[in-house]
């Protein structure tokens, strides 16, 4: 499904309910040029958007989500016994362990490393977080198929206007409209030291220069992207 909305950053930031279930709230797009955006918002809490063009590696991801202040949703175990997919916890930050413990809401655009296909949508209320599949990446599907009337909306999300899937090779470096695009909500999330410790730790997540060579190796088989285990339940997004 893809009714996704297109809504600014001064939107995002204006949902800081750590209750909200709106989707409409969680599928926010800026547009924006930056990687990053923040915003203050009122009686303190802050947001900040992280924004990345490579996807997650799906285990590395499962240990930063630990740092959240989750206790459903997220499997307490990774059963990936690759070194290279775990982030430690003797090798954590207390400023960033403060952090994340301080998010009471997080959401938005995700890609792992295990399709190429599925667009992602990450939801963290409290103490729950669910990953869900939205359904295709619009990238994935031909120009055609595409709803005439948010056409142009797509393609502000495209990191390149000339992003042809059909000609894509393990050499293309556009991706369309893949991304990560998550807003993160709570106490002091809109200073400058929570959001470089927030952009710093999940920057770990994504692909290294090695494993993003591979991932393109292996990007139109998506049965050969299992070398990237999710270790994450996820479900169909439903409306």
């Amino acid at each position: 499904s893809h009714s996704h909305s297109h809504s600014s950053d001064a939107e995002i930031a204006e949902c800081a309910d750590p209750d909200c279930t709106d989707t409409s709230h969680s599928h926010s797009h800026s547009h924006s040029s930056s990687d990053t955006a923040a915003a203050p918002l009122h009686a303190g809490i802050g947001s900040y958007v992280y924004r990345a063009r490579r996807p997650f590696h799906p285990s590395r991801l499962l240990s930063i989500l630990h740092k959240l202040p989750v206790v459903r949703g997220v499997p307490t175990t990774n059963q990936n016994g690759d070194d290279n997919s775990i982030i430690r916890d003797e090798d954590d930050d207390d400023g960033v362990n403060k952090v994340f413990k301080q998010v009471l809401r997080s959401k938005g655009f995700a890609w792992t490393a295990d399709s190429n296909v599925k667009a992602m949508y990450w939801s963290h209320a409290g103490s729950s977080f669910e990953m869900q599949c939205l359904g295709r990446w619009w990238a994935t599907l031909p120009k055609q198929q595409w709803p005439e009337e948010v056409k142009d909306s797509i393609l502000a999300d495209y990191d390149s206007l000339d992003h042809d899937e059909t000609a894509a090779s393990p050499t293309t470096s556009s991706v369309g409209d893949r991304r990560q695009e998550v807003v993160f909500i709570g106490p002091d999330i809109g200073s400058l030291d929570s959001q470089t410790a927030i952009k710093s730790v999940l920057d770990s997540c994504l692909l290294n220069d090695e494993e993003w060579n591979i991932f393109r190796s292996k990007r139109d088989d998506e049965a050969s992207l299992t070398c990237f285990e999710n270790p994450l339940e996820t479900r169909m997004l439903t409306y």
